[in-house]
């Protein structure tokens, strides 16, 4: 037997009203968040532009990465340290020999080792792009808002391709 609740004071009419408005909030948000989506999509596409890499090779997971490292002169497998599945297959060794503290170990030191990643890729990239200290710094902390910075920008690419391409 099922019973509902009913609040004082409260009409169906209000809360299709409450649902109309949290869906409407939800649509503005989805909207804006697919136009910000695609703004940094863009602006990824022009900083590779920028760097000599055709600009589809920042449409690519993984790839895109891949890329960026070449561009600003990262070795790419320091990231494959960090590969989820392989973290994941750590962890179902610890979950199936009980050790939940290794599992909170090892999600301690993927969470650092990324951060020590978005440092060192902010300083390459502002590198780069010859940009000062206070950008890298922007990088790290604003990394969209820097990217569509470089992107939409009149920044130059000044990394080790710009400088063979020169000679």
């Amino acid at each position: 037997m099922y019973t509902t609740t009913t609040y004082p004071g409260l009409t169906s009419g209000d809360a299709a009203t409450l649902g109309g408005i949290l869906g409407g909030m939800l649509a503005t948000y989805g909207i804006l968040a697919l136009v910000i989506c695609i703004l940094l999509i863009i602006a990824m596409w022009k900083i590779f532009a920028k760097a000599g890499e055709p600009g589809w090779k920042s449409l690519i997971p993984i790839y895109n990465v891949y890329t960026l490292c070449k561009i600003i002169g990262l070795n790419f497998w320091i990231y494959v340290l960090a590969i989820p599945v392989g973290l994941g297959i750590l962890s179902t060794i610890a979950a199936s020999t009980g050790s939940a503290v290794f599992v909170t170990i090892v999600s301690i030191a993927t969470g650092i080792y990324m951060l020590y990643l978005a440092i060192i890729e902010a300083i390459k990239l502002g590198n780069a792009f010859g940009k000062s200290t206070a950008f890298k710094v922007c990088l790290f902390f604003f990394t969209p808002i820097c990217y569509l910075i470089l992107g939409f920008g009149k920044d130059k690419y000044v990394g080790k391709k710009a400088v063979a391409k020169n000679k």
